[in-house]
């Protein structure tokens, strides 16, 4: 078993700590993992995104050309990644900043309404987390439970103020993707 994911958006957007919270939680799961950090030079709004192999074997290389997963939280970066996602894959994208209508075919595409659930808890700059929570939904690759662990290990002491709020938007976006799945039974 082996999955291969890019997480992008720009800066602020949490694209990073998405990524490195995926990594902490594949650790404490005894996975094998890697995690690759690229960002351009600007502080905020710059580009932001992150490669993560989650894998039972040991992991050859951390370059993915042709990710199994992809999550996109803005539209630059689905135009910059979408056509890398290999035939089969998977395809999250923020809902409420990408309005595409243009999806492939060949994969399977989730819309979910992140930036406009984290601003229904007054919460602007968690649609990561939203993410976070659609997307263990969605594959299975990480348990809930691991995902919280890591977020209470990762959290910087300045940050520690928001981890409520973080565990209810993890909560959000994994009960959306449980609501459609509920739709399609």
């Amino acid at each position: 078993m082996e999955h291969t994911i890019i997480i992008a958006g720009s800066g602020g957007q949490g694209t990073l700590f998405l990524g490195r919270l995926m990594a902490h939680a594949t650790l404490l799961e005894g996975k094998e993992v890697t995690w690759m950090p690229s960002y351009g030079a600007e502080m905020r709004g710059g580009t932001a995104n992150c490669t993560v192999i989650i894998s039972d074997e040991m992991i050859g290389s951390p370059v993915i050309r042709n990710p199994h997963i992809l999550v996109v939280m803005n539209d630059a970066s689905y135009t910059r990644f979408a056509g890398k996602l290999r035939s089969g894959g998977m395809l999250l994208y923020d809902s409420s900043l990408i309005s595409r209508t243009d999806h492939r075919d060949d994969i399977k595409v989730l819309g979910v309404p992140a930036s406009m659930l984290s601003a229904t808890m007054n919460s602007t700059k968690l649609a990561n987390m939203v993410m976070m929570g659609a997307l263990i939904s969605c594959t299975a690759i990480l348990s809930l439970d691991s995902v919280i662990e890591a977020l209470n290990d990762i959290t910087p002491s300045n940050r520690k103020n928001t981890m409520d709020l973080n565990k209810q938007l993890i909560a959000k976006g994994f009960d959306i993707i449980e609501n459609k799945k509920g739709q399609h039974s």
